[in-house]
């Protein structure tokens, strides 16, 4: 578990034992304010350009696939992304793969290199259900989203079984001081 996690869930820990209202764990990722309690994300990594950025996204992206599948499709792409909190868009780019395995296994492996790499949670991307994950990362002046879909089965019918492989979309776009929700 890495800092981050585990920070975060002190933080819930706390707010259930002192029974008040949650401070939200996404504004702990909070650019500083001057506020106190709102510590500033320090990401070590830095970009020179979103080129560079998409470069070593994707060459974490490369090593994470399971090149002995025939089936893994791998592919990028310029494209626009829209901001969940900053409402507006910017260019960036987006890595997608197909694959047979396990979302999480790939999943996983991307967030994992990307935290080695010095990036950082953003915990307003942070969502997770039977069918599919998305995720948030920040460097100094990028963000990357991690989102996944596999077939979650059904709850309803045991007798099913899920379509193997997934769907994995990694984008990394300039990152916005703005983009985090409000406190």
């Amino acid at each position: 578990m890495n800092r981050s996690t585990k920070m975060f869930l002190l933080r819930c820990a706390l707010v259930v034992l002192a029974g008040c209202a949650p401070v939200s764990a996404v504004a702990a990722t909070r650019p500083a304010t001057g506020v106190p309690g709102l510590p500033s994300v320090a990401s070590a990594t830095a970009y020179a350009s979103l080129e560079a950025a998409r470069d070593s996204v994707g060459k974490i992206v490369w090593r994470c696939l399971n090149h002995a599948d025939s089936t893994v499709r791998f592919s990028r792409e310029a494209v626009t992304f829209d901001y969940r909190y900053a409402k507006t868009q910017a260019h960036g780019w987006a890595f997608e793969v197909f694959a047979n395995e396990l979302a999480s296994g790939l999943m996983g492996c991307v967030q994992e290199a990307l935290t080695a790499a010095g990036w950082v949670e953003h915990y307003g991307y942070m969502a997770d259900g039977a069918d599919g994950s998305n995720e948030g990362y920040l460097s100094r002046n990028f963000f990357c989203l991690i989102e996944g879909d596999w077939d979650g089965g059904d709850d309803a019918d045991s007798t099913y079984v899920p379509q193997p492989g997934c769907h994995v979309v990694v984008t990394c776009v300039p990152r916005r001081e703005d983009d985090f929700p409000p406190p």
